[in-house]
């Protein structure tokens, strides 16, 4: 509340009306506040205005916060238990337009592509001045009973969705769940099963990311249970492909191979055509990349090294970050193989597109390379890489800030 005791003295002070938007406090305009009285927040758009104008500000207590596994297990029940929308009064003011729905759509896949290419850093606060500027504004006139408003929804959801991933992409951890989970509360207004499978299966990546296993396990398979007759094929098999990603890193390998065949026997129902634009990136390389992780998780670094050469044959070059995941996985088999010198020419190739990437993900997975290096001591050939590595990495930083 800082914010409006702070607009409300210079309001009296310079006799004319401070907003907290006028001091540069925007992240607490959608806080209810009125020295009168309380008013109610938008039930659709306060929380967004919220976390988008904390995210803008830089408010500390929002871009810096803390994962809560608590909040993963709440947005999974409440998505399983209580799925259908509470009905609300309509809206007063204009309406949004089917204009308005293809506007968000096109700019998200736009977005989407500079984000595969450059990482989550390239245009992160671009795509939150966007939400702010363009989708915010219009969320307090949708309906979500009728077509048109839950379309609106549906595609603000997505939008949100890739905001919690470039998030997520840059180490925003604590900022990238509050993004999944407003999300998924637009999914779930707008009746949008698959969509809200596709936000939880996003969840279950960044639990497992940060080693909550059995969370993301969970998590992976809300997201088949609750889209269940509602999604493509192709989503079903990226939701058993989590579930299989997070079940190897717990290592039950038998478990794991039959998430891959579920996977798999989705996958080969598919049709591209039937799948919405935020979900055709989930194509065969994909699906290869995932085997691929599934198998390095669980040692099996041969059946590891065939799916990535797999990926990579199959993946367009737009993916620049996602072949950064699967060639390191390449290098760490050949190491793990004792082909240490081919291991290296290939992680050095990792480290020079890398360094050109807003990602902390894929820099993760440089060190985790080369944390399995300590076994060849002090190498010569792995002393020199870690060098290249490092003054590579460093300098590319250096000139990012």
């Amino acid at each position: 509340m800082t914010p409006h005791f702070i607009a409300e003295a210079l309001s009296r002070k310079l006799g004319e009306r401070v907003s907290v938007r006028d001091i540069g406090m925007l992240y607490a305009e959608a806080i209810p506040f009125s020295p009168g009285g309380h008013k109610q927040a938008d039930p659709l758009s306060g929380g967004v205005t919220a976390l988008v104008s904390g995210d803008l500000s830089a408010n500390p207590q929002v871009v810096e916060s803390d994962v809560s596994p608590d909040s993963w297990n709440d947005s999974m029940v409440t998505w399983l238990v209580n799925p259908v929308p509470i009905p609300r009064r309509a809206p007063e003011g204009r309406a949004v337009t089917a204009s308005n729905v293809e506007a968000i759509r096109e700019t998200t896949a736009m977005f989407a592509k500079l984000d595969y290419r450059f990482g989550g850093g390239h245009a992160r606060s671009t795509v939150v001045q966007y939400l702010a500027m363009e989708v915010e504004p219009l969320l307090k006139h949708v309906r979500p009973d009728t077509t048109l408003g839950k379309q609106f929804l549906s595609e603000t959801a997505a939008m949100l969705r890739l905001a919690a991933w470039m998030a997520y992409d840059t180490g925003l951890h604590g900022l990238a769940q509050r993004y999944m989970t407003k999300a998924l509360h637009l999914a779930r207004e707008a009746d949008n099963r698959m969509l809200g499978g596709r936000i939880l299966a996003g969840m279950s990546h960044q639990a497992n990311y940060l080693g909550h296993y059995g969370m993301a396990v969970n998590l992976a398979r809300a997201a088949t249970m609750g889209a269940q007759g509602a999604a493509t094929p192709t989503a079903m098999a990226l939701f058993s492909a989590m579930e299989a990603r997070a079940l190897a890193s717990q290592g039950d390998e038998a478990a794991c191979s039959r998430a891959l065949s579920e996977a798999e026997r989705w996958f080969e129902k598919r049709d591209p055509e039937d799948d919405p634009v935020w979900l055709r990136y989930f194509d065969e390389a994909e699906l290869a990349a995932e085997f691929a992780h599934c198998y390095r998780d669980l040692g099996h670094h041969h059946r590891a090294r065939d799916r990535v050469l797999e990926s990579v044959q199959l993946s367009e070059s737009l993916y620049v970050r996602s072949l950064s995941f699967v060639r390191t996985i390449l290098a760490t088999s050949h190491v793990a193989d004792g082909e240490l010198e081919h291991g290296l020419a290939v992680a050095r190739e990792v480290v020079t597109t890398v360094a050109d990437l807003r990602s902390a993900r894929t820099r993760r997975y440089v060190r985790d390379f080369m944390k399995q290096l300590a076994r060849f001591g002090n190498d010569p050939r792995v002393r020199e890489f870690r060098t290249f590595a490092e003054t590579r990495l460093a300098h590319a930083r250096a000139e990012a800030r």
